[in-house]
């Protein structure tokens, strides 16, 4: 049976080699005596204050008194976050007549910090009566990860010093510096180069591909008369056709 509560109608038709038929109807309601439905939302924010609220059903014919529970963890690593999100008292207690519902509710601060993916248990139990259920929230953060770079020009033999005044003189109390990397490039105008391909080849004649062929035409032949050395490379691969096939077949790769 599925998880809802309702009601199920039951037929069946039976016959034997002789045609003797018979047919049975019954009624089947899928319920337990004890029941917890989680009212979950559809996702948690950093920063935000909410109310965690579930409905706790006795389809018995007796009172129950029991306990309901709500826990939480990571989806991913399992780590236990109910200290994190401030779910101190886990455990709430309920009195119920039979046919009666109640609700329960536990009140939850989500930290700024990322949380990603949370995985949250609802149980209820009285006496010989359990249910429980499973699922999962996703943690939607307030924050945008914002990466700045700075080119760091350094001739040979020399001493520099590069300051990231954006990180350095921000004056907001909420920024988190994620990461920092440094990336060394010995020919940093064969970025250009590589990029050169992409730019020339366009399979169409419109005005905005032509002009990217045109900017591209016009970057590599200033490049070719700024750089010597470059120049130097090129004028080899013309007396070489082989050569060049190769070299530009991995650039544009």
């Amino acid at each position: 049976m599925n998880d809802a509560l309702t009601k199920w109608k039951f037929l069946a038709f039976a016959h034997d080699k002789q045609l003797a038929t018979a047919i049975t109807s019954k009624e089947i309601v899928t319920q337990k005596d004890l029941m917890i439905l989680p009212f979950a939302p559809r996702f948690l924010r950093s920063g935000d204050t909410i109310t965690f609220t579930g409905k706790v059903t006795n389809m018995s014919k007796n009172d129950l008194n029991g306990t309901a529970k709500l826990e939480f963890w990571d989806a991913i690593t399992g780590e236990d976050r109910n200290k994190q999100l401030s779910n101190i008292s886990i455990e709430k207690s309920f009195h119920l007549q039979p046919t009666l519902s109640e609700k329960v509710e536990w009140k939850l601060v989500i930290p700024n910090e990322i949380l990603n993916t949370l995985k949250f248990r609802i149980s209820a139990q009285s006496g010989n009566f359990t249910d429980a259920e499973e699922n999962v929230i996703p943690v939607v953060t307030n924050s945008m990860l914002v990466t700045e770079s700075l080119p760091l020009p350094v001739g040979p033999n020399q001493t520099k010093t590069f300051v990231l005044k954006n990180m350095k003189e921000n004056p907001s109390n909420t920024i988190i510096n994620h990461q920092f990397t440094l990336e060394f490039t010995p020919n940093p105008v064969w970025y250009a180069v590589k990029a050169l391909p992409y730019l020339m080849e366009y399979p169409h004649e419109c005005s905005e591909q032509l002009f990217n062929r045109f900017y591209a035409n016009s970057l590599a032949n200033y490049i070719a008369n700024s750089t010597p050395k470059i120049k130097t490379i090129f004028d080899s691969w013309k007396n070489n056709p082989e050569a060049l096939k190769v070299i530009w077949s991995k650039i544009k790769s």
